[in-house]
């Protein structure tokens, strides 16, 4: 227990504590929430709606990911095509040790589709974005994780359900550019 000579400091040192934990308080509370439309900062332009809506069955809405840059956009459950689904079988290879859904490849995914830098971005078919983030392991492996996102809509039993989210995601020895990252799922 910290001692404080004299009242004033002590009043002081209190109010401080708890403006912090008040503070620290708000901050988780609208990092679990999103911001009411009135106090949205201007920042963005995708600010609106979340650009999908979760479904029955593949088309249910298992994360969002809110992004700065370019369009939010979310892992569906998806089949063996796309999504959480296609993810967890390891792509259309099967390659389940590099098409990981931790939260640290979550945190890579998010990293690449904000990444702006040059031959980050690719767009393999109109809608379709591939996006990469070189990274470099604690003993010095290089790596690129690639996320492809259909930014096109998603009908599933006849209802749109806005666009279609993250396809698939996985990451590749070396430094590579999103171009390079067709046909390696």
């Amino acid at each position: 227990m910290v001692s404080f000579p004299s009242p004033v400091l002590k009043a002081a040192g209190s109010a401080l504590l708890a403006g912090v934990l008040v503070v620290g308080t708000a901050s988780v509370a609208a990092a679990a929430e999103p911001m009411p439309a009135q106090q949205e900062p201007q920042l963005r332009s995708n600010w609106g709606k979340f650009p999908m809506t979760s479904g029955p069955g593949a088309a249910a809405i298992v994360q969002k990911f809110y992004l700065t840059f370019p369009t939010d956009t979310g892992l569906r459950a998806g089949n063996a095509n796309f999504g959480q689904a296609h993810i967890a079988k390891g792509g259309k290879k099967g390659h389940k040790y590099n098409h990981e859904l931790s939260n640290s490849a979550k945190s890579l995914w998010v990293k690449a589709m904000e990444n702006n830098a040059k031959g980050s971005q690719t767009t393999p078919f109109s809608g379709g974005t591939f996006s990469t983030y070189n990274y470099t392991l604690a003993n010095g492996t290089k790596r690129t994780m690639c996320v492809l996102v259909d930014r096109n809509d998603y009908t599933y039993a006849g209802k749109n359900y806005g666009h279609k989210g993250i396809i698939t995601a996985y990451w590749v020895n070396g430094h590579i550019k999103s171009g390079e990252c067709s046909g390696r799922d």
